[in-house]
């Protein structure tokens, strides 16, 4: 066989994909699996969007099944720039903004047209694992700044000042809320991040896809304190939850979109369309989109509190009750020492076992490696409850072999 890119084999399998793998087989064989390995919500859109795509369907219009803009349809970025202004006071025109096919073709896209090999990124130690296994690929050089449950996992700005190699660096790459700690930054931080990359002629790369599920505390549009250097990137995966459909978009300086607009017509041509039409009828309908966000938010807020209550009858492990997003991220460390196996052996049991599907936290970082992600969003409150119970009773087998 001829040979291949050696390129590709710096890239790994999500962990949510392999985790997948085995949900699917042991459902397959009759288990009932509880998925806190998730990557995406457990609420569909709201029933009168669904409703009215339905009706478009039985159309008989070719509209729905044509090729759109490489950018998005004109309407779909008219209602994204309203809805940014309505939500976060963010200014953009639809010349700022281009859709792409989800989140992880924004994060290729926005990384391949300001990145070069060799150059150097900052990112927070933990991470979501998306943009290290893409930095890899790309041979751009990681430059981590740790932070620690101690701290409830908020960065430090002169941590990242201080790991800045004039001429090398290009980017802070900030999830905000964050995936896997569901920490949310506040206003004085990400100011201060966002004079340093003033300062230094970096980009600031703003990975924002949880921005309505701030529990605690309100999302810091970064845009507004640095706009000529951050390009936020954003996904319908999570509001209103079509993560099937790939929907999403980048908005930032008009030259910068321009370029990764271009990557993105090479890569994909355009969004699919049915899922830009349905975001539209979503984002244009504010009263109805403002009581979905609310409905969410609460749903989610009460579960959340419902695995904190949970989780708290189970000794020897730590956790910060998250202040956004979906996940909760549970260190074992005294569990593993007592135990002698890592946080990834401790998922793979826990799955075979108990049929629980969790997320080992090495694959987010170094300082993680010792916890598991939870998603606290797409089981039932009854099922949570079920699979904290059968969390709790794995610990408890494990000390006693």
């Amino acid at each position: 066989m001829p040979n291949l890119n050696p390129q590709v084999d710096l890239l790994i399998e999500s962990p949510t994909r392999a985790f997948d793998k085995i949900f699917e087989k042991l459902r397959s064989e009759g288990r009932d699996v509880i998925r806190f390995s998730a990557g995406e919500p457990g609420i569909p859109p709201p029933r009168e969007v669904r409703e009215w795509l339905a009706k478009f369907l039985l159309e008989d219009s070719a509209r729905l099944y044509s090729y759109t803009p490489s950018s998005g349809l004109r309407e779909l970025k008219e209602a994204i720039a309203e809805d940014l202004r309505d939500l976060g006071g963010v200014e953009v025109s639809i010349d700022q903004i281009t859709a792409t096919t989800g989140g992880q073709s924004a994060m290729f896209s926005v990384l391949s047209a300001t990145l070069s090999e060799r150059d150097e990124v900052i990112l927070i130690d933990p991470t979501f694992f998306g943009y290290t296994n893409l930095l890899s690929y790309m041979r751009i050089k990681k430059i981590f700044v740790p932070v620690s449950i101690e701290s409830n996992y908020m960065p430090d700005p002169n941590q990242i000042n201080e790991r800045i190699n004039r001429g090398k660096t290009k980017a802070i790459i900030l999830v905000n809320p964050d995936n896997p700690t569901g920490r949310v930054i506040n206003w004085n931080i990400a100011r201060d991040i966002a004079e340093i990359a003033i300062d230094n002629d970096l980009w600031i790369i703003y990975d924002e896809p949880y921005r309505t599920l701030v529990y605690e505390g309100e999302h810091v549009y970064m845009y507004k304190l640095a706009p000529e250097n951050t390009i936020a990137l954003n996904t319908f995966s999570k509001d209103p939850g079509i993560p099937g459909w790939r929907l999403g978009y980048v908005y930032g300086p008009r030259e910068v979109v321009k370029k990764i607009n271009m990557i993105v017509e090479a890569i994909t041509y355009n969004p699919p369309s049915v899922a830009q039409y349905l975001a539209i009828q979503y984002l244009r309908d504010r009263e109805l989109r403002k009581r979905h966000i609310e409905y969410v938010k609460r749903v989610s807020a009460e579960k959340r509190d419902l695995m904190i209550r949970e989780l708290g009858n189970i000794r020897d492990i730590r956790f910060v009750k998250p202040s956004g997003g979906m996940f909760l991220l549970v260190d074992l460390g005294k569990v593993l020492d007592e135990t002698n196996i890592s946080a990834k052996v401790f998922s793979e049991k826990l799955l075979e076992e108990k049929a629980v599907a969790v997320i080992p936290g090495e694959f987010f970082g170094e300082t993680v490696k010792r916890s598991i992600r939870l998603n606290f969003t797409f089981e039932s409150p009854e099922r949570i409850v079920v699979g904290i119970n059968r969390i709790r009773e794995f610990i408890e087998e494990l000390k006693g072999r």
